[in-house]
């Protein structure tokens, strides 16, 4: 063969290689089409999350939030006549605790410097308290599981409280937190009794027998352990018999946190 015609064969082909590559480039590349329709390998620029410190305001307007949580819950019971005699006399105790506590930690968020905020926390609401109200709507035994609920959101309160005490910067505010976060996990110990008075609770946090009461053991009793509790997800089965569904309830993460920019969108 012709090296002259050879080698004119080689550039053509690589000339080809060029063009189909470079076009493959600008298909593909970071410019957009003038149709507005994205081209394989073209990503939106992604939205940048707000820059947030969490203070104490946040730590404050977090905690607010969780209990118009339990408020929202013991409201909804309320309503839906789940609960009748000593259980809804208990939730009604309980529920004006936590308008207490919610009047006093948006009190404490202006005196910080801050914004109160006096609605349930929006993710969670979303993510865990609307499901499960879902799911007690169309259980066998809405009062045991509305209880069940509740016992989960009441230890829940108490170990975001306990788990907030270090991270709070002013020191007047971590007494505070300790306060509410021991009512929030005596609630808890309370209704663990109504859903299961079979188990009591050893000053050492150890459950034990009833029939051991009975003995005479004075150091057995109703209490909570002198730290707090677990900060362990609080599961919670519920709904009807047939397809009983469990919720996992966290402490609330970055992502739940009620920072103040919040309050613009």
């Amino acid at each position: 063969m012709d090296m002259q015609n050879l080698s004119r064969r080689r550039f053509l082909l690589a000339s080809g290689a060029t063009v189909s590559l470079g076009a493959l480039i600008s298909a593909c590349g970071g410019g957009g089409s003038k149709s507005g329709i994205a081209r394989v390998g073209l990503a939106p620029d992604l939205a940048k999350l707000p820059t947030a410190e969490v203070t104490d305001v946040t730590l404050l307007r977090t905690a607010t939030s969780l209990e118009y949580n339990a408020i929202f819950v013991y409201e909804a019971a309320k309503d839906a006549g789940y609960l009748s005699g000593d259980a809804a006399k208990l939730a009604g105790r309980f529920q004006a605790d936590h308008k207490e506590h919610a009047a006093a930690t948006a009190s404490l968020t202006e005196a910080a410097g801050g914004t109160a905020f006096t609605d349930p926390n929006p993710r969670l609401q979303s993510i865990y308290v609307e499901p499960a109200l879902g799911l007690i709507a169309s259980s066998d035994d809405p009062t045991s599981d509305v209880l069940a609920l509740a016992y989960a959101l009441e230890t829940l309160a108490g170990a975001t409280y306990q788990f907030y005490v270090p991270m709070l910067r002013d020191k007047a505010l971590r007494g505070a937190a300790m306060g509410i976060g021991e009512q929030e996990a005596r609630h808890a110990a309370t209704l663990g009794a109504v859903l299961n008075p079979a188990r009591l609770v050893t000053s050492q946090g150890l459950a034990v027998d009833a029939k051991w009461r009975e003995e005479g053991d004075a150091s057995l009793f109703y209490a909570v352990p002198g730290a707090f509790g677990t900060l362990a997800p609080v599961q919670v089965t519920l709904g009807p018999a047939d397809s009983r569904t469990t919720v996992n309830l966290e402490t609330p993460s970055l992502n739940s946190m009620v920072y103040e920019y919040l309050d613009g969108e």
